[in-house]
């Protein structure tokens, strides 16, 4: 016990250390009048490491930062996922992430088959999955932004300004379109469905869900609802959310949904209703409901089976009501590197109440980041180890980044929770004595490395102590080189006294096929157990592609498989696979199985999956159908535009303004109005703006119409922010206001072909790809003309990372590069970024070993 003093020691001068230098950097802030030096462009630009911000959150402390891997931008996923309110699990053998997001949705990615689904349908293919590194601490886990951003359902771009990936979910700002007289009181737009078949031997389970969008007054509504079915269970409802969101910031949410955004120690899975307003600087936020005390779990399946179904129910038997304000209001227009909240939460229930006051302060600077939170509050109850509490109890949370240089980053934090502080569910808010510090060091861009210690006590537990420590080792030098990573873990405990985890992967790509071995060592108590698998994908040819896996470990255990992939069937609409694998052990028999994918598109935006496994626990099917119930006609232009209103008028009148601020509205002191720029109406009539920005239509006739904004009238340097076209549904006796937002952005163009000769440049003969999906980590995405060309618009400045979606791409082929990160200047287009489309070896898909 004695020796950890000078580890403890060591934590505290280093959080020291960063709470100085963030005194140091506020008082050293330049005062009114006074001005900053301007930063070059070698220190604006993104090295190995880059802040994270979440909705308007830096993230900080240990293992908070994005990570520029191999030309890749890759976040964290556990911290992402606790600032969106979003849950984690991971499973290093099967290498599966599972993410269930606030509204009760659950996205998957399958490392093996290059697959990330949602709810059971296939979202997003990418290649190169066994890239991918699995680390056995879920803190350490990071993702490249593409595929966290459909993990998520979020926008994750570089922001060049900042030095700061910036994830957002939800809409963006408030409507360009606002609509008076001659409309119904409520519309609905489009409502998409998704069913999903579970079968295992005799056990079964449906599940549906039920998305819609549409208006009520001058707001724009989301719904999601969910229902299930079991073989042991009626059908019920399991979750269902509503939302409002109006332009003047306001928010109204009822159903299912989670609190804490801005509070973490006011989070909480809430059934009931919150409503949010901007007051001034200040954003106010109440909520009210019962909470999820806990989750019934209830296996459908036994161990042995290969995609695990469970049954969860939710116990909502928490009353629970709360309030919080914070600085970091959308109506706000001072920029403050400084946020500050607070708010108070009052629960009862069966099991356990509570009274609970909380404070947060975060400092984002460019090169120091500060997250502090702070509870207090008195509790009565039961713990989860079901022991009596009634008392007080104090919480707090404090965790710093100091960006030393741009390839250099050493973190802290510090975590108490009392043993008396109880949470409105079990499980949540334990209490805690946490002590961790790191660092992570990119010396050159193809060698990375880390190194995190930490102290883990139980408070009024001296049973339960833990500390760990982990270095890791990245080299990925790009192209066809070979890629290592290693990674060691060494850890003690009260219970297990010493126990290590050593993790060692390697790969290497020729021009047809891929080899590649991974290796573990888990030393636990008894006897060191190692694992080692290695295999290799062979490319057939356009359409067939061959993999083969073998896996070796200690007790003389064996397992392999073996899969055929075919795709491009019947037009392009059906792909198959078809394997078969064994897993073998000295203490367990020799096990086999079979199994066969399909996909198949239908008509009417109507897709169909079905999967079926023979193993010795007995058949598996699984049956994925999604598509679109109702639709209407105007539907794509309500939802694309933020919380516009598509309705009939009979006078057209707006504003063309440069939205300097980029907060969605004109602001009279910030933003710039433009004159002399041409509006159109049909493309027939048009105005020219006056000084102010205004220009109007009358006498417009009743019927469907088109207003445009001429970008040759528009400085040379601006481009619009929500489309130059807009179409407006008149009827007469009614007005519509349309605002065209300017801003200085870019746009990238470039071309998809088929590179013959993998030299990276398009020559004569070789093929262009047409109908080719091409996406950016922002949300924006485009498809390739018959020339192989694309253009993707309106893209913020800043850096972007672009990608090939390749299920849109001819079968077993794929992306050179797999993603791209380009930067985008303001008024200023990125042409030929090649995208070239190469042959590739089939996916690996890895299994676990048995000890």
């Amino acid at each position: 016990m004695n020796g950890s003093f000078p580890f403890r020691i060591t934590l505290f001068v280093c959080l020291a250390c960063l709470l100085t230098l963030a005194a140091v950097q506020t008082y050293a802030k330049p005062g009114p009048g006074k001005k900053i030096p301007a930063k070059s462009a070698t220190a604006k630009k993104q090295g190995q490491f880059a802040a994270i911000i979440v909705n308007g959150r830096t993230l900080t402390g240990p293992n908070s930062n994005a990570v520029n891997r191999n030309g890749r931008v890759a976040v964290p996923v556990i911290a992402v996922a606790q600032a969106l309110g979003d849950t984690v699990s991971i499973d290093v053998s099967s290498r599966k992430v599972s993410v269930k997001r606030q509204t009760g949705e659950i996205a998957e990615l399958d490392a093996r088959l290059g697959q990330v689904r949602e709810n059971g349908s296939v979202m997003l293919t990418v290649s190169n999955a066994s890239e991918l590194i699995f680390t056995p601490n879920a803190d350490q886990m990071i993702l490249p932004a593409e595929i966290a951003s459909t993990l998520f359902d979020a926008a994750i771009r570089y922001d060049e300004a900042q030095n700061a990936v910036l994830i957002t979910r939800g809409s963006v700002g408030p409507s360009a379109v606002q609509n008076v007289g001659g409309r119904s009181i409520a519309e609905l737009y489009n409502v998409d469905y998704e069913y999903n078949l579970n079968r295992y031997s005799s056990l079964s389970s449906h599940n549906i869900i039920l998305t819609g969008v549409g208006r009520v007054g001058d707001g724009r509504f989301y719904f999601t609802s969910n229902a299930s079915k079991s073989s042991s269970q009626r059908i019920r409802p399991r979750n269902f959310t509503f939302n409002l969101e109006r332009p003047n910031g306001q928010r109204f949410t009822a159903g299912d949904f989670g609190t804490g955004t801005a509070l973490q120690f006011l989070s909480a899975n809430v059934r009931g209703g919150m409503f949010a307003t901007p007051i001034g600087r200040f954003a106010v936020t109440a909520f009210a409901g019962r909470a999820n005390s806990g989750t019934v779990v209830t296996p459908l399946v036994l161990d042995s089976d290969p995609l695990p179904q469970v049954i969860t129910a939710p116990r909502y038997d928490t009353n629970v009501f709360g309030f919080s304000i914070s600085t970091a209001s959308a109506n706000s227009r001072r920029v403050s590197p400084w946020t500050f909240a607070a708010g108070a939460m009052r629960y009862a229930g069966p099991s356990r109440s509570g009274n609970v006051f909380t404070a947060s302060s975060n400092y984002s600077g460019s090169s120091f980041r500060l997250q502090s939170d702070a509870a207090f509050g008195k509790f009565n109850g039961y713990s989860s180890d079901n022991i009596r509490i009634n008392g007080t109890a104090a919480a707090i949370d404090l965790a710093a980044t100091y960006q030393v240089a741009e390839n250099l980053s050493v973190q802290g934090r510090y975590a108490f929770i009392g043993r008396n502080f109880l949470s409105p569910q079990t499980g949540a808010r334990d209490p805690l004595d946490l002590k961790a510090a790191g660092f992570n060091w990119s010396p050159k861009r193809w060698l990375s490395t880390s190194f995190n210690a930490s102290v883990v006590k139980r408070p009024g537990d001296r049973t339960k102590q833990d500390r760990s420590a982990t270095v890791a080792v990245a080299i990925t030098p790009g192209g066809t080189s070979s890629r290592f990573y290693f990674s060691h873990t060494q850890n003690s405990s009260i219970q297990a006294r010493s126990s290590a985890f050593s993790l060692f992967n390697a790969s290497k790509d020729f021009s047809r096929w891929r080899v590649f071995i991974n290796a573990t060592r888990v030393k636990t108590l008894g006897t060191a157990a190692m694992n080692a698998q290695f295999g290799t994908n062979f490319l057939i040819n356009d359409s067939n592609s061959l993999e083969v896996s073998q896996g070796i470990g200690s007790k003389r255990s064996l397992t392999g498989q073996i899969d055929w992939r075919s795709s491009g069937l019947l037009g392009k609409r059906l792909s198959f696979t078809a394997g078969a694998g064994y897993s073998y052990g000295q203490n367990s028999k020799f096990s086999a199985y079979e199994r066969v994918t399909a996909s198949l598109t239908l008509p009417r935006q109507t897709s169909l999956q079905v999967s079926y496994m023979n193993t010795n626990a007995g058949p598996i099917l699984l049956v994925s159908i999604k598509g679109t119930l109702f639709r209407k006609r105007e539907s794509s232009a309500f939802l694309n535009a933020p919380l516009s209103e598509v309705n009939s008028f009979a006078k057209i009148s707006g504003r063309v303004y440069q939205d300097v601020n980029m907060d969605g509205r004109f602001d009279a002191d910030v933003d710039k109005p433009q004159a002399d720029v041409k509006v159109q109406v049909d493309g027939n009539r048009y105005v020219l703006s006056d000084a102010a920005g205004q220009y109007s239509f009358g006498s417009v006739l009743a019927g469907d119409h088109k207003v445009n904004l001429d970008l040759m009238s528009v400085r040379a340097d601006l481009t619009l922010l929500n489309g130059g076209e807009q179409a407006a549904a008149l009827k007469a006796g009614s007005s519509s206001t349309v605002d065209f937002r300017l801003v200085r952005t870019g746009r990238l163009r470039g071309r998809v072909w088929l590179d013959a000769n993998e030299n990276g440049k398009f020559d004569d003969g070789e093929k262009p790809l047409a109908d080719v999906r091409v996406v950016t980590a922002s949300g924006r995405d485009t498809l390739t003309d018959a020339d192989g060309y694309y253009v993707i618009g309106d893209l913020a400045p800043g850096e972007h990372v672009i990608l090939i979606d390749e299920k849109t791409l001819p079968e077993k082929t794929r992306s050179a590069a797999g993603s791209l990160s380009m930067q985008v200047f303001p008024g200023r287009e990125t042409s030929d970024v090649a995208l070239a489309v190469i042959f590739i070896p089939a996916e690996v898909k890895r299994f676990g070993v048995k000890p």
